[in-house]
Order: C-alpha cells, then structure tokens, then sequence
C-alpha cells in the first residue's frame, strides 16, 4: 500500500501523507563520499547521520554523538555515541536485515572518504586536519592497504576518539558536513559502485526506489532513534517523493495542483502572481507559505588557474589576473539581480563570504560595476583598438535561472569586448567536470557545508586543489595559506580569527580567481497542508519533523 500511494500522480492532489518535492539539476549519486551539492544533501539528509548536526541557529548538536569533549591540548577529541541508532533494513545485512550502528562504523566511513582509490571529493576534511590522514590517503593512492588513519580509534562500541594533526578551531562544525555522515561496511560491499544508487543510512527515511531521470522514493524508518517532545516516534511522514521535473513553469504547475508539498525556486514567468512587490504573498496563494531566508552560500565563475591542464592554455585568463579583474568590473550585479533574479539575491560585492556568515565584513570591498575601470584594465592588458579579446567558453548547469544569469552576463562582457559562448550541461556531469579540472570557465556556487568562514575560504587553500578538495581553481598563494593556517588555531577568539579571514579574503579579491556574482537569498513556497517545515540557511532539507494536514 506504501509503495502503490508513493507512485500515485495523475490529475488531482495525492491524499496521503508523502511528501512530494522536485529537483530539476537531478542527482547523480546518494553516496556521503560524493554528495556536495544542494540537490544531494537534501536528498542525503533524510538518509544519513552523523556525529553532530547544526541546527537552524546553526549551534553545533548532538546526533549519534550523545556528548564530547576535549582535551587540554585541543587535539583530542572523544565522542560517546548513543546505543540505540540502528541502520536501514536492508538485504545487505542478510537475514538479520539491521544492525546497530557503533564506533567501529564512524571510523570506517571517515576512512572511506580518504580512501584515495574511492576518489572521494571529501578527503580534504580529514587530509591535513586528523593525524595520520595525509599518510593514509597517500598510501592508498600508491595501492598500498593500511590497517586505518592512526588519529581514529573506537575503544569499544559506543566510544570514538579523534586526535587531529594540530589545534583546528571549527573542528566540531567539519564534522556536520555530508562527507562525515556514516555509512555501513556491508552495503558499500554489497552494492559496490551501485551503492550511490541503493544508499544506507541511519536517518529518518530509508530508501525505497531510484527511477533513474523520474524519481527517488524513500519510505519511514520504523525504527529511527528520535521521539518528538511527547514521545512520538519521528519522522510523522510516512515517505517522501523526489521528482526530477526538469522545467521550473512545469514544476510550479505540479506544485499549485497539489502534486508538489513545496517549491524551493518560483520561476520568474509567474513569480508577480505569487508575490507582491513587498514581498508578501498575492491573495491567490495568502494560504500558502513563504520562507525567505539570506542563504549562506555563493554564486561564481570560476577559472582554472593551473595551467598545467589543459584547459587553462586556451587563452590568456588563467595566467593574467588583470583580465580577470577587468571582466570582475564589467558586470553590473545590481541589475542581474533586479531584473533576473527579481531580488532573490544580494550582489556579491564585498568579496567571497556572504552577509549571513559570521565573520562578513562590510569593509571588505570586492567588485563593483565600472566599465570604464575595465576598459582600463584591458589596456593594461594589451587590449583594446587593434587587439581584441579572445573568445572564452563558459559552461554552466543545465538549469533555466543560472542561464538567465549567464546570459546577462555574456551581454554585458559584449560591452567590453569579450565574446563568450555559453554551454549547458546536466550538474553531475558538470560537477565532475569541475572537480576533474577539464572546464576553462565554470559556473557553480558554494553552500556553507558548515557555519564558519573556515569553510569558504579553504577553497583558496593550496593543499585542498582538486580533485581530492574544493580547490577547483588551484589557486595559489604563499600568504593566503600562511594565513589560512593561522586562522585555525583554537588560541584565537573569534574577532581575532575574522581579522585573519578578511585579510584572506582581500587576496583572493585581488588576484581574481573567480568571477563573484551573488550570494542567493532563499524563497520557498509550501502548501497550506505542509506543518513543521522550517528554512535551513546551512543547506539542508529537514524534514523529520514535517507533518501534513488532511
């Protein structure tokens, strides 16, 4: 009966208690050892635990991890798990169908992650931060099999000690992004390269079915481990459905029938029948409700400054900063997001981090709109009358908003010059793209896998560079990781280590890795009949504690 309502559709409003959303980028794998994009953590969410969660006021908290502590030195760091979290059912178990989930699980899924024949794009969490990681990461890449990351030990079931390389100060925050959630030995052997798509988790919903290009079904966890405020089981939903509707007008269509519980994105075609231009909801949808929220994120340009690849020989930008800076000036970010983006955004003017990240100084200056600053670049450059600019290529998702952008922007280079050709791809492959340094020019964006400027600017981190970190670029710079590096220490308050930040954050700006566009402002829409859902700036999706009203 479960599986028959989950797939119900057609004509009319589904009456059950699934919750119905789209993601029209897709996902291309279920796996924690890959998932760093938005579409995958909010599918990951309801899957998956890990030690320690952010909340919406983004405080660090307990998940499997019943409590922790450290030690005088701020390098040992011991965690007393709870008993009573309980895997999936699943046939990986054989006849037993579950387990319990114990220490010896966190320390094989953090080896997991830094395991270098997995090629994990996670293994910059632990590569320079957890002792014995860097060794352990490269030993695996010459085909070696150590025993394990010496800095991770589980004493016994219910008791995990972490012992880091030197002092980090938001060592608790690493530890709630997705590549920390935990994994199960026996499914990632069972499944193999099919466990990406057939996941195993620990979290409020288990997996029921992946129809790949339709949909992702997921059903209950009858045996989930936490209990609302009056002892009820959570989660209250009995499944959830994740479509993969690729255009935004059908997608609100479904939404407004009722065969979609919420809508992340409005598409801009029927966005004024939605909202006023106060911002508040039209009388046509007065019972529905909105969520706005400044979104701890950021959207770019990136340019693969490594010219050892391929890609960045194809024009003077990866080896020229001056260009960078120029095409930096020649875009008017104020009226990209009025008019494109209908202000669901706010111009990334002052640099990489965003307004709702602790440690965001207003008096760091990034790139403001000055045409005639980047003709003068040009010239500096050597181009102008007589020589013109190269073309360049610029490849973004296949997503109808970042197109929009893209192709404002392309407008507005064509002032200065430039010729860009805009191509789309599907985001998984996109990503993989990125990550595998094959794009010149890329378009993607960065969401806080954790609430400390720590972990924006460790995309600018020499050692982080790509594929094993977020360092698509392969930006490089002495300072920067001198920097970087003293900022972690945990002897710094936080005024002092914001110093440190800004100061990073001045460089990066200067020498123009990226082409900083806007950081998203968040506007959701959830039928009436959604009770409990909340707006989560770090990126998730929660939806434990979600009901839906007959």
């Amino acid at each position: 009966m479960l599986f028959m309502s989950l797939g119900c559709g057609g004509g009319s409003a589904p009456d059950d208690n699934i919750f119905r959303y789209n993601e029209p980028s897709g996902i291309g794998s279920l796996d924690p050892a890959f998932i760093n994009y938005q579409a995958a953590i909010w599918a990951g969410s309801q899957l998956y635990n890990g030690l320690v969660e952010a909340d919406e006021n983004e405080q660090i908290k307990p998940c499997i991890a019943r409590s922790w502590s450290g030690d005088s030195t701020a390098t040992v760091w011991t965690f007393n798990l709870r008993t009573d979290v309980f895997f999936h059912e699943d046939e990986c178990f054989g006849s037993a169908r579950t387990r319990r989930l114990t220490a010896t699980d966190v320390k094989y899924s953090f080896e997991r992650v830094c395991d270098a024949r997995i090629k994990s794009a996670g293994q910059w969490i632990f590569r320079s931060t957890v002792d014995g990681a860097e060794a352990y990461i490269k030993a695996t890449a010459a085909g070696e099999s150590p025993v394990g990351i010496r800095g991770i030990t589980a004493p016994d079931d219910s008791t995990l000690v972490i012992r880091t390389a030197k002092p980090f100060a938001p060592f608790l925050s690493l530890l709630t992004t997705p590549f920390c959630w935990i994994v199960p030995k026996e499914a990632t052997e069972f499944y193999k390269e099919r466990f990406a798509h057939h996941p195993v988790g620990s979290g409020p919903f288990r997996f029921l079915s992946w129809e790949q290009d339709r949909d992702i079904r997921l059903k209950r966890n009858e045996r989930y481990f936490r209990f609302d405020d009056k002892g009820v089981r959570l989660p209250y939903l009995d499944g959830i459905k994740i479509s993969f509707i690729r255009s935004p007008k059908s997608e609100f269509f479904e939404f407004e029938q009722g065969r979609l519980d919420f809508v992340a994105t409005i598409d801009n075609s029927v966005l004024e029948q939605v909202i006023t231009p106060d911002g508040n909801l039209t009388p046509k949808f007065a019972d529905y409700k909105q969520f706005r929220k400044a979104a701890q994120s950021v959207e770019y340009y990136g340019f693969l400054l490594d010219t050892a690849f391929t890609a960045a020989k194809n024009g003077p930008y990866s080896t020229s900063k001056v260009l960078r800076q120029a095409l930096n000036y020649a875009i008017d970010r104020d009226r990209i997001v009025r008019y494109v983006l209908r202000g669901r955004a706010v111009p990334a003017h002052n640099g990489i981090l965003p307004p709702s990240m602790p440690g965001f100084s207003p008096e760091v200056k990034g790139y403001d709109y000055n045409i005639q600053k980047a003709r003068e670049l040009l010239l500096q450059a050597g181009y102008g009358p007589g020589k013109s600019l190269p073309p360049i290529t610029l490849q973004i998702g296949a997503n109808e908003r970042t197109a929009s952008v893209a192709e404002a922007v392309q407008q507005q280079w064509k002032e200065i010059g430039l010729d860009a050709r805009i191509v789309q791809v599907d985001f998984p492959r996109h990503l993989g793209m990125i990550r595998n340094s094959e794009l010149p020019l890329w378009r993607t964006s960065w969401i806080a896998d954790y609430p400390d400027p720590e972990n924006f600017l460790a995309l600018f981190y020499s050692k982080n560079a790509s594929p094993a970190g977020p360092n698509t670029t392969h930006f490089r710079n002495a300072t920067f990781d001198s920097l970087y590096e003293q900022a972690l220490s945990p002897k710094l308050n936080p005024a002092e280590r914001y110093t440190l930040y800004n100061r990073m954050e001045r460089i990066v700006i200067d020498d123009a890795p990226w082409i900083f566009l806007y950081h998203d402002v968040s506007l959701r829409l959830a039928r009436p009949s959604v009770i409990g859902f909340r707006p989560e700036s770090a990126g998730r999706l929660v939806l434990e504690t979600v009901k839906k009203s007959r």
